[in-house]
């Protein structure tokens, strides 16, 4: 956005210092605080000898002026430089508009691959919201790399192999109906899921005979695989239509079942590399000088474990994809195995081990499926598009504009559970709280939506249309200026963003963004105003609206036209 002005200013102080004029543009940023100055030089960033506040001094008085640059102050270790505003403001507006939907995108990653692995829920058990933080967090994931030039690969690696199968099993023999199954396949697993936990609390046996059966299922036996697999079919075609409501879209779903050979060639790789310890007939890697314990790989009864699967998936992934990295996306529950995982990566001498990175986030709280406790997401959507749909309805001018209600309201409702569980950063625990998912006031979604939705409204009743060459020298007021420097400022929030992967910088800067529109609202008028005025400040109006738009689907959500 600033390229242009950073790169006369960095001519310029390149002939006064005789520093690379590349090195001094990499040091000039947008200020944090806006009245500073429209773009910063940090000095310390350049690591010259003598003292950074005379030098600053220095050049803020050695600095010529021009049309463009309009003022140079020293304050301490910084040059602070003030943009001419009109240049600014024409150059910010036309830049929204001519970039559109990828205003503020790069292609720093271009030629580049990375694939994104999240959501990646257990088979059949429902869809809690808990699963949900890592299928909302992994698409925003996959569409921040997209923006910044990587191709990005997004995969669904289900939970579809272990001993909790077994278990389902002999719960379903127990607990089982076919009719029930037929009807609702999901919801009758779950409840099956949830009995045979109970009953095993009290029989531990259940659990020796979950282990048989799954070693009958490793070992490829075709009637308890039949059953396997009807409830891993009935599974995903359950979760389809979840990630259909969600917006969110799979290039690639695999599961542990499907880890081939890859998983025999990383036992040879442990066996070559000297890891693997026997224990009691079971093979363990010992972690322990990493302060990372040990890491069972294989039980006594030779069945495989997450790592062995995990190790194998990696390897066949890598020799399909050649990717130049791949992100988890799974909860900080997991941390410490993630470690284990990528240090046996590490050790075994994968030439690719560095590509690994593991994206945690914090857990929802007060939900636990084996207890039957977990929150369907499907009834939390459900609820909060029901609530969504009451305030709509409230305003029965307004309603009758919607073209599709159920599906404003649906939306609605997806932008304050998404809106809400993005507003802290990832690492956070929360507690699930139905009164705060469900909480229309304030800081969410929906105020986010409903600046979106004014603007779009605007566009539609204004007597003048979008004119990229409007006078914005008439963009005078303060809070003209203060839209107008936000708009300016979100790549640079992308690229914040991109480096720490946390979606909560996108939503504070929307946020932010609809407040300062929110109260220029009533003052900065459009409609009854004189033709370049109204042209003006409506360039200015629907270059925010296009922002705002990038920013809810860049959170994975469908920006919408009339609520």
């Amino acid at each position: 956005m600033y390229e242009n002005f950073k790169s006369e200013i960095a001519t310029q102080i390149s002939g006064l210092l005789g520093v690379s004029a590349d090195i001094i543009e990499l040091a000039i940023e947008v200020p944090k605080v806006a009245t500073l100055g429209d773009l910063a030089l940090t000095l310390s960033r350049l690591r010259l000898k003598g003292n950074p506040v005379q030098l600053a001094q220095k050049l803020a008085s050695e600095f010529q002026l021009s049309a463009t640059i309009t003022a140079a102050t020293a304050a301490g270790p910084y040059v602070n430089f003030r943009i001419d505003r009109t240049t600014l403001t024409r150059s910010v507006l036309q830049a929204v508009h001519t970039a559109g939907s990828q205003y503020g995108w790069t292609s720093e990653g271009a030629g580049k691959r990375v694939i994104v692995e999240f959501s990646s829920p257990n088979i059949a058990k429902p869809f809690h919201v808990g699963h949900l933080r890592s299928t909302i967090i992994g698409n925003f994931i996959r569409k921040l790399y997209k923006a910044n030039g990587w191709e990005a690969i997004s995969m669904n690696y289900l939970g579809d192999w272990g001993k909790q199968y077994g278990l389902l099993a002999i719960g379903f023999e127990r607990f089982g109906s076919e009719e029930q199954l037929v009807a609702d396949p999901i919801k009758h697993l779950y409840d099956v899921y949830v009995k045979i936990n109970k009953a095993a609390e009290e029989d531990p046996t259940i659990h020796d005979a979950a282990r048989t059966y799954f070693k009958k299922m490793e070992d490829g036996d075709e009637e308890v695989l039949g059953l396997w697999k009807r409830f891993r079919s009935l599974s995903i075609e359950k979760y389809k239509d979840i990630y259909a409501h969600l917006g969110v879209h799979f290039d690639v779903c695999s599961g542990e079942s499907q880890v081939g050979e890859g998983m025999e060639r990383a036992m040879k790789m442990l066996e070559d590399a000297n890891m693997l310890v026997e224990d009691k007939g079971a093979k363990l890697i010992d972690l322990t000088k990493y302060k990372l314990g040990k890491a069972m790989v294989q039980k006594t009864d030779g069945t495989t474990l997450y790592l062995t699967r995990d190790i194998g998936a990696a390897i066949e992934r890598y020799e399909t994809y050649n990717f130049d990295k791949i992100i988890y996306v799974i909860g900080s529950e997991q941390d410490n195995y993630m470690r284990q995982f990528f240090k046996t990566l590490e050790l075994i001498k994968l030439p690719y081990a560095d590509h690994f990175q593991h994206v945690n986030f914090g857990l929802v709280q007060g939900m636990s499926t084996r207890k039957g406790t977990a929150v369907f997401l499907e009834d939390m959507l459900m609820d909060s598009k029901e609530k969504m749909h009451d305030v709509m309805r409230a305003n029965e001018d307004k309603y009758k504009g919607v073209i599709d209600p159920e599906h404003t309201a649906a939306v609605l409702g997806m932008s304050a559970i998404v809106i809400q569980d993005f507003s802290a950063k990832r690492i956070k625990n929360y507690e699930f709280d139905w009164g705060r998912i469900l909480n229309f006031e304030g800081d969410t979604g929906p105020y986010i939506q409903y600046q979106h939705t004014r603007i779009c409204s605007l566009e539609r009743k204004a007597h003048v249309s979008i004119n990229l060459d409007a006078d914005v020298s008439l963009l005078t007021e303060d809070a003209t200026r203060e839209i107008v420097t936000m708009i300016s400022q979100y790549p640079d929030v992308l690229a914040l963003s991109f480096r720490t992967l946390e979606p909560c910088n996108i939503v504070q800067y929307l946020l932010k963004l609809s407040r300062a529109v929110s109260s220029a609202w009533q003052t900065i008028k459009v409609l009854n105003q004189p033709k370049e005025l109204a042209e003006a400040r409506l360039l200015m109006y629907a270059s925010a609206r296009i922002v705002i738009s990038n920013g809810l689907t860049l959170l994975g959500l469908e920006p919408i036209e009339r609520m």
